[in-house]
């Protein structure tokens, strides 16, 4: 599920019921390997404005389960995409319904820092939300053809809403 193009679209209320339904399927399978699965990305905040892609992460105690965790999805139809040794595996999967969904296999300590952090202040700041759309839209128009550009164009963006979440002790919110 190679992407091509850079697509930003208004945010669609369906997207928490994609998850919901993809986390089912996938509890089913990783169940007892995982401390949670969580709707994370742009499409996990109410009214933010995000590639149709909705991203999941299975959360695992620590990097010793990633793995098996992988492995498992991998049998079950969650195909792998990416992975950086034993820290993290991406797996990809296109629904019959053509709707994509990335899978970002993560321990604890690291899907709150990079993915939950980021989320859940979001969630809470809706100027925060905005100030990120606009960003958003801006690297897709600039990088239309090229994702890693795209993504470069919005990380700073990105690590001052982390730091943001850090300082307001978003941190001590989370509780996987």
């Amino acid at each position: 599920m190679p992407e091509s193009t850079v697509e930003i679209v208004d945010y669609d209320p369906a997207w928490p019921t994609l998850f919901e339904r993809e986390a089912e399927r996938m509890r089913a399978v990783v169940d007892d390997h995982v401390v949670s699965i969580e709707h994370v990305g742009s499409t996990a905040v109410p009214g933010l404005a995000a590639k149709p892609i909705v991203d999941v992460c299975p959360v695992i105690e620590d990097a010793d389960g990633v793995r098996t965790v992988s492995d498992l999805l991998d049998d079950a139809g969650w195909p792998r995409a990416r992975e950086r040794g034993d820290a993290w595996v991406e797996h990809q999967r296109v629904a019959d319904s053509g709707q994509e969904y990335n899978v970002r296999v993560r321990p604890r300590e690291v899907a709150i820092e990079r993915y939950l952090l980021v989320r859940e202040y979001l969630r809470a700041h809706p100027d925060a939300r905005d100030e990120y759309a606009r960003i958003k839209r801006g690297a897709a128009e600039t990088y239309p053809d090229d994702v890693e550009r795209y993504t470069l164009a919005k990380s700073g963006t990105v690590e001052r809403i982390r730091e943001r979440a850090r300082e307001a002790g978003y941190a001590d919110r989370i509780d996987l």
